[in-house]
Formats: structure tokens, C-alpha cells, sequence
């Protein structure tokens, strides 16, 4: 059996790894086709299926290697009770992930009984593609009922050992195991139950419901995106008559098979290509004698990195996940503090929402209908002064914390540092070709991604350091770190269904257009608010279930919506890297180990800065439609 099920886990991990190979030989179709004139009928579909394919085979493969991540504070410092804290999360986990295994097995059988088809040009039957959903949901919850079942029969401890020795178990007895086991699933059925015919009006006891089951699932050690999904069930049922389950996997499986989100799994895959090969390192070997004479040296790397992978992907995630891969293992070796590596990155990886092109900025251009190119323009010089604070922070503890800082790099003259900078010429070409075929209108962003992954295996394989094992590493660490934060993104997307049902941002918006405050103090309200509502929403879904209320609001203060736009993605930049829900501290959990306050106390500076960046646009608000109205007004 061990061995079924451990096959079974592998089996799908190749699986995604099969659809992540398909995603980019679609996208590429799809480009070269469209080059051509020729049409390829629903190739943009097909992509987004194997996405899908992907996200779901994913899931139980990154369980099973631990990859997918929790905030596991309360968990490492239980002690004697770490196991029956483990139990009530594997407990919890495998009730959300069987619910979520049953609605999406129902729902490819659903499709097939009501011949529901692709709304694209392909006319494809949805059932088909939506078996991958139900395949990767119930293998997800087979193998977080194995790791339930191990912790109560077996000395293990799950997926997840102590970092430290437990010297002391309270349930070591398999009788107390499964007492816990049947306390936990007694106290969430008692919970569902109390949930049910809340006041829909009543708006407070709806934060305080979200807020206290948010905190609760996510402190006590549930995964991420499960605790999301557990969330947002409990305030579906809360709070409207509709039905869950069927909601949830329509939302999942529409978030799940996305174009649009095509271009992540493939700028993940191209840092894990660069990671792995020579290319990195050489990078760092290039940007040395450049950054290291600056005061804190080739920590400005991880802002540089960011501002310049941020006009390539317009992705946070992908900003991070691509330079962090890059930079984390480089500043490690060379003795910069943990603390300011991992700082600097998350911040600097916000830039991925401000400078174009940025997802957040196209979604809110459509929502209130002003033009994307004005917003893009009015990004860029914002964007570059937000990466100069950073800089200057770095520079800033450099010198007043110089007992921390390194020894620097040994100094070197011109002619050698344009030596060394030959080496930045294979990373130099891969961000002109990706960018530059982007903005020479060759390629979209998806499709930029796929010239990523096929330039970086091409200067890896020229530069001989591509080995067949660092392909197949590259793209299975891709393919799991793109499972990771599909889970996060699934339990987010639903979550905001729920949150949308409630009406609570919505509610919330409407309380401060009653206090009719000036332009000054409605910015004021509206930052707090936007880091409020960016804790528990991504950016996209913040803007999309805001801007009805808030737009007649920033019309009537005659406050200029493309100023207003970018002052949104800058609190949003905000959210990022604030708990309970900041994606940049998930993404950045997984791939560095720390427990995720640590990581938010890292971040900490870098959100002051943002902060004082607000303050700055409010009292020189032409930086942001200087641009604009520049390029608008030149003949």
C-alpha cells in the first residue's frame, strides 16, 4: 500500500510536469500560429486546461515533499502537545480537502450531464479537462488522510518534522490519538453548525466572524490555501443560501484554467532554469563589481533584480520566485544577515505590481475605464523612486550597522570590472529578448514567458551547463512551486466569492463615503482601508470588489484617477508583506523555511517605506501624472 500510494503521488507530480511542458509548447503554437495569420482555434483554452492539469496533479506530490506551506509557529513551539496540535490541522485539512475532492468530482460529471462545452472557439466539452481537477483534488486528499493516519499510528510527526527534538508527547497512546481525532472533528462539526442564519446586515459581526476564523485556522497550523478554502466556506454558509461546494468549484476550476495565469508557471520555471544552471552565478560575478562598492554592497541586487524583472512579468509572485531563486543562495554565501536578505526581496518584489505592465493596473484601468497606456506611463517614474528608497535603506543600515554588513568585495578596476560584466551578457539578452518582445508588440506577457524559458535553456545548454538532471530539476521545482501557489490562489479566489456574497468590502467601502471627508483624510481612510481589505484579498480582487463605491467617492473629491490608481497599487504593495494573508510572505515561506513572522518582521521597513512612498505621492502627486500628461500633450 505504501508503495501504491507513493507512486500514485510521484505519478502525478509527472503529470503536471507533462502539462508544464504542454503550457509551453501552447503558448508557443499560439504565438508562431498568430505570427503566421493563421488562427489556432482555442489555443488560449488549451493553455489554460493544461494549467489547470498542472495545478491540480501538483498538489498531492507538493504535500507529500512539504512544500506547501502554513504558518507553523504555534506548531514548533506546542511541545509536549505538538501532536494533538497536529492532529486538529490534519483533522481540519482532510475535511476541507475531502469537500473539495467530492464538488470537484461532481463537478466533471455534472459538465458531462448537462453538455456543457467551452465557451471558446475550441467547443470543448468541459468535463474532459475538469477530470484533471478531479484527479488532483482527491489524490490531494488521499494523501493528507496517509499523513492523518501515519501521525496516529506511526512515531512520525506528518509531513512537516520538529525542527527541534520533542522530548515529551502528552498523546502517545493510540487511544488519546484518536480521542483527539474524534474532539476535533466534533468541535468543526459544532462550529459549521453555530455558523449557519447569521444577519446578512450585520457587518460587524461579519468582520469579527472572518477576522476570528481567518486568524484561528491560519495561527493554529493549517495549510494556506486549505484554511482559505475553510474560511471561505464557513462564511458562505454563514452569510448566503447558496450552495458551497458547487460555488467553490466553479470559482477554482475558472481560477484554476486561466490564460492569463499561464505566464506564472513559466517565469517560475525559467529562475528555476537559471537557478540551477551557471547563469545565476555568473549574474552575481557580472553585478559585483558594480554594486559592491555601494554602500550594503550586492543586497541592492535583490532591488535591481526586482525593478528590472517587475517590466518583464508584472507578476509579485513571479518577481519574487524568479530573483529570489537567483539571489537567496548568492547573498547566503557571501555572509550578508538573513534578515536583510529576506527583508529586501519581499519589499523589492512589490515592484512586480507598480511598474508596467501590471495586472493590477490593467484590471483597474478596465474597472474605471481609463486608459492603460496613461496608467502604464503613470507606473514608471513612481515605481523607480519606490526602488531608490529601498536602495537607500540598504544603504542606510550599511552604515549604521557596518559591524553586520560583510567584508566587501575586493576592489577592482575598470578594465576588469568590464571583464567580469561580460559575464551579464547571457542574463542581460534573456531580460532584452523577454522584454523587448513584449514592447516591440511581438509577444504578450504569456507569451514573453515562454521566450524566458526556451532563452534561458538555450544559454544554459550554450554555456554548458544545462545536464539532463538539471532540466528535469528545474522542471519539477517549477512545477511544485507553481502547485503551492495554485493552492493559495484557489483558497483566494473562493474566499473573495465568499467575501463578495457578504458583502463586507463593499459595506465597508460604504462607511467611509458616509463620513464625507476631505481629499486628504479620504486618502488617509482609503490606505488604511485598502491594507485592511489587501490582508485578505490579492490586489486584482481588493480593486474589482471596491471601485463601484469608492470611484463616485474619488470622482467627486476631484481626485485624478490615474494618480489614484497608482496610489492603489502602492497599498496594495502594502498588503503583500502584512499577515495574515500577505502572498509575498507565503511565496517567500516556501522557498527560504522561515516561520512567516519572521519573515513580516524582516518586511517590516520595507511597509514604512511604502508608507512614507503614500505621503510622497499626496504631496507631489505630478510624479505620478507628470508622464502621462507629458507623453498626451507632446504633438
Amino acid at each position: 500500500m505504501r508503495r501504491l500510494l507513493d507512486g500514485l503521488y510521484a505519478l502525478s507530480g509527472i503529470g503536471a510536469a507533462l502539462a508544464l511542458l504542454a503550457i509551453l509548447g501552447l503558448v508557443v503554437a499560439q504565438m508562431v500560429t498568430r505570427w503566421l495569420g493563421v488562427l489556432l482555434p482555442g489555443g488560449a483554452n488549451y493553455a489554460g486546461y493544461a494549467m489547470a492539469t498542472a495545478s491540480f496533479l501538483a498538489l498531492a506530490d507538493t504535500f507529500r515533499r512539504n512544500e506547501h506551506i502554513r504558518v507553523g509557529m504555534l506548531v514548533e513551539r506546542a511541545g509536549p502537545l505538538r501532536r494533538a496540535l497536529e492532529i486538529w490541522c490534519y483533522t481540519v485539512a482532510a475535511a476541507v480537502a475531502v469537500f473539495f475532492a467530492w464538488y470537484a468530482v461532481k463537478a466533471p460529471l455534472l459538465s458531462h450531464r448537462i453538455n456543457d462545452v467551452s465557451q471558446g472557439q475550441d467547443g470543448t466539452p468541459l468535463w474532459i479537462p475538469q477530470l484533471a481537477m478531479a484527479a488532483g483534488a482527491v489524490l490531494l486528499a488521499i494523501a493528507v488522510i496517509d499523513a492523518l493516519v501515519a501521525l496516529l499510528a506511526g512515531p512520525g510527526w506528518g509531513v512537516d518534522a520538529p525542527r527541534r527534538p520533542v522530548t515529551r508527547d502528552l498523546l502517545a497512546g493510540r487511544p488519546a490519538r484518536i480521542a483527539m481525532v474524534a474532539g476535533s472533528a466534533l468541535a468543526l462539526y459544532a462550529a459549521i453548525h453555530l455558523m449557519t442564519g447569521f444577519d446578512r446586515d450585520a457587518t460587524g459581526l461579519k468582520i469579527g466572524v472572518f477576522l476570528f476564523v481567518m486568524f484561528f485556522l491560519l495561527g493554529s497550523g493549517l495549510w494556506v490555501g486549505l484554511a482559505l478554502m475553510g474560511v471561505a466556506y464557513m462564511g458562505m454558509i454563514g452569510f448566503t443560501p447558496r450552495n458551497p461546494g458547487s460555488s467553490m468549484s466553479i470559482t477554482v476550476w475558472t481560477s484554476a484554467s486561466s490564460w492569463t495565469l499561464t505566464s506564472l508557471p513559466l517565469f517560475i520555471w525559467m529562475g528555476e532554469i537559471l537557478y540551477r544552471t551557471r547563469l545565476s552565478e555568473d549574474m552575481f560575478k557580472g553585478l559585483a563589481p558594480w554594486l559592491a562598492r555601494f554602500p550594503g554592497g550586492l543586497l541592492h541586487s535583490n532591488v535591481v533584480g526586482c525593478t528590472v524583472f517587475a517590466a518583464v512579468s508584472g507578476s509579485s509572485a513571479a518577481t519574487l520566485t524568479t530573483v529570489g531563486k537567483m539571489s537567496i543562495p548568492e547573498l547566503r554565501r557571501r555572509g550578508y544577515p538573513e534578515f536583510m536578505i529576506v527583508g529586501t526581496l519581499a519589499g523589492a518584489a512589490t515592484l512586480g505590481l507598480m511598474i508596467p505592465p501590471s495586472l493590477t493596473l490593467i484590471v483597474y484601468g478596465v474597472t474605471v475605464k481609463e486608459s492603460i497606456t496613461g496608467l502604464f506611463m503613470a507606473g514608471v517614474l513612481p515605481g523607480l523612486v519606490l526602488a531608490g528608497m529601498f536602495m537607500a535603506y540598504i544603504a542606510a543600515w550599511s552604515v549604521i550597522r557596518r559591524d553586520q554588513a560583510p567584508e566587501p568585495e575586493p576592489r577592482m578596476g575598470l578594465r576588469e570590472k568590464l571583464r567580469a560584466s561580460t559575464l551579464l551578457i547571457p542574463v542581460v539578452v534573456l531580460i532584452l529578448v523577454v522584454i523587448g518582445s513584449m514592447y516591440a508588440g511581438i509577444a504578450t506577457a504569456t507569451e514573453a514567458a515562454a521566450f524566458g524559458v526556451i532563452g534561458a535553456l538555450v544559454l544554459a545548454a550554450l554555456q554548458g551547463s544545462l545536464s539532463r538532471a538539471a532540466f528535469v530539476e528545474s522542471l519539477m521545482g517549477a512545477t511544485r512551486t507553481s502547485a503551492m501557489i495554485a493552492l493559495i490562489l484557489m483558497g483566494a479566489s473562493f474566499l473573495t466569492l465568499a467575501m463578495g456574497f457578504t458583502g463586507l468590502p463593499r459595506s465597508l467601502a460604504a462607511m467611509i463615503a458616509a463620513m464625507e471627508l476631505s481629499p486628504v483624510a479620504l486618502i488617509a481612510a482609503l490606505t488604511v482601508f485598502y491594507i485592511i481589505i489587501g490582508m485578505f484579498l490579492d490586489g486584482i480582487s481588493a480593486v474589482v470588489l471596491t471601485m463601484a463605491i469608492i470611484e463616485p467617492m474619488i470622482r467627486a473629491a476631484g481626485i485624478d484617477l490615474l494618480w489614484f490608481g497608482i496610489f492603489i497599487v502602492v497599498v496594495v504593495e502594502m498588503a503583500q508583506i502584512t499577515p495574515p494573508v500577505g502572498f509575498n510572505l507565503f511565496v517567500l515561506q516556501g522557498m527560504t523555511r522561515h516561520d512567516i513572522t519572521y519573515i513580516a518582521r524582516t518586511a517590516a521597513p520595507m511597509f514604512l517605506i511604502m508608507v512614507a512612498m503614500v505621503g510622497i505621492l499626496v504631496a507631489f502627486p505630478g510624479l505620478a501624472t507628470w508622464l502621462p500628461e507629458t507623453v498626451q500633450a507632446a504633438p
